[in-house]
């Protein structure tokens, strides 16, 4: 197993064991635990820096099967919020935490707030239950490239290379893995990202947390297995503030997933967009997307825990 170069994370003894993690923000900011998407390591929290910019401490944690955490260490997805609890006790932080989750990352995030004390929970393009590959998806030739076991290091190089110097071919190629939009509409977002300078520097972060692929391709396979085989899923325990986000394009996560959403949890509002597709945050509507998440998560932290608004 690889473990992690080159970066700023810390390490959390718990008794899972030695868990990496990231701590970024202001030490006194409302606490927001990200739990980054399959394939994508916890590193992606670099890439959402704008949400430090508004006040919050983001803590996002490494998951069995990344970099050097064994696979043995959970035996199902539901552990991972386990994990995360685990890192949060370590930190001894004692109030009850925003919860965001993104991809598969929202299946971990489901089990956190349906078990552990949560002010309020995020969902963008979640997993929510039992899930199916989408074989377009699978077929692609990005999506070929990042399933395929073989000559990660390779494949992690030059996904770089091209988000480097081919920025855009780079989104277009994402975009047709993950989103039913026509070339004009791939052409146009791809152009909204690398025409910001901060945006694209997210994408290239985003890019940085995918490789190398070959220290996280274990367990990103591992949680896809073990989503396959969910059989039922109950979430209607979270009864905290909950706003979810789902693109209407999304070919990799069916609608299926948001519409159980709407079944079970009671105090929920959710989004249709179309956005990037799967990356319902890129471009110029994905900006809508940012700016309503924040709206919502400093709505619910102005006010006490009873549910009345702060002086």
């Amino acid at each position: 197993m690889a473990t992690i170069k080159n970066s700023n994370h810390k390490t959390a003894t718990t008794k899972y064991g030695s868990v990496q993690y990231l701590d970024i923000g202001p030490a006194d900011g409302k606490i927001l635990l990200f739990s980054t998407g399959g394939g994508s390591s916890f590193k992606a929290a670099l890439a959402f820096q704008w949400m430090c910019d508004e006040g919050y401490r983001i803590l996002s944690v490494n998951r069995p099967g990344y970099y050097d955490l064994p696979l043995h260490q959970a035996s199902s997805i539901e552990e991972h919020a386990d994990i995360y609890f685990e890192v949060i006790k370590s930190l001894k932080i004692e109030e009850k935490i925003n919860v965001f989750g993104v991809s598969m990352g929202g299946l971990s995030a489901l089990y956190y707030a349906s078990k552990y004390p949560t002010r309020s929970l995020v969902l963008w393009s979640a997993i929510t239950g039992k899930y199916e590959v989408n074989k377009a998806s699978a077929d692609s030739f990005l999506g070929k490239l990042v399933l395929n076991e073989k000559g990660k290091n390779l494949i992690s190089w030059l996904l770089k290379v091209s988000a480097r110097y081919f920025p855009k071919m780079t989104i277009k190629a994402f975009l047709k893995t993950e989103a039913d939009l026509t070339q004009k509409e791939k052409n146009k977002i791809a152009k909204e990202v690398v025409n910001t300078s901060k945006s694209k520097s997210d994408f290239m972060l985003f890019i940085d947390s995918m490789t190398p692929m070959g220290a996280f391709y274990e367990g990103m396979m591992d949680e896809v297995r073990k989503a396959q085989q969910l059989k039922e899923t109950d979430w209607s325990k979270i009864k905290c503030p909950t706003y979810a986000v789902h693109s209407t394009v999304d070919i990799d996560v069916s609608m299926d997933h948001p519409k159980r959403l709407e079944e079970m949890i009671p105090n929920l509002t959710m989004e249709y967009v179309k956005a990037g597709g799967h990356f319902v945050w890129w471009g110029k509507e994905g900006e809508k997307v940012k700016l309503h998440t924040i709206r919502f998560l400093n709505n619910v932290n102005s006010k006490n825990n009873d549910g009345t608004d702060t002086i």
